[in-house]
């Protein structure tokens, strides 16, 4: 028999994946726009301490990319927020374990079933 390439394994695991997904991407942006609060006060003060208009558009550049990628990281929590929020509390979280654990069993059960089987005579004739 052929794997069925829309299992209902492989539909379980695209979901979890997606939710992993969104969960590495909030955390991720959440780091950058944390650092890049940090650099704007850094930006600032190099701004107040320049001494010459050449080294105040150096850092006026460095400012712009600055905001522009705190910008791109705000929009990235926000699309992810409201799935990450949603996957941690507690009745949630502990559904999506269980969904994983059942990936795990619905593998097996589908290993099972596209495997070799063969069937052995329970009675004699």
């Amino acid at each position: 028999m052929a794997k069925d390439t829309n299992s209902p394994a492989k539909q379980m695991s695209e979901f979890l994946n997606f939710v992993d997904q969104c969960t590495s991407e909030y955390r991720i942006a959440c780091d950058i726009i944390s650092e890049e609060d940090k650099r704007l006060q850094d930006l600032l003060h190099g701004l107040e301490f320049s001494e010459s208009r050449p080294e105040a558009d150096k850092i006026t550049t460095k400012l712009l990319k600055s905001r522009k990628l705190r910008r791109e990281n705000k929009d990235t929590v926000k699309r992810n927020q409201l799935i990450v929020n949603f996957f941690e509390e507690p009745n949630n979280k502990a559904t999506l374990n269980k969904m994983r654990q059942l990936l795990g069993r619905q593998r097996k059960e589908e290993e099972f079933l596209n495997g070799n089987r063969v069937y052995k005579p329970r009675a004699n004739y």
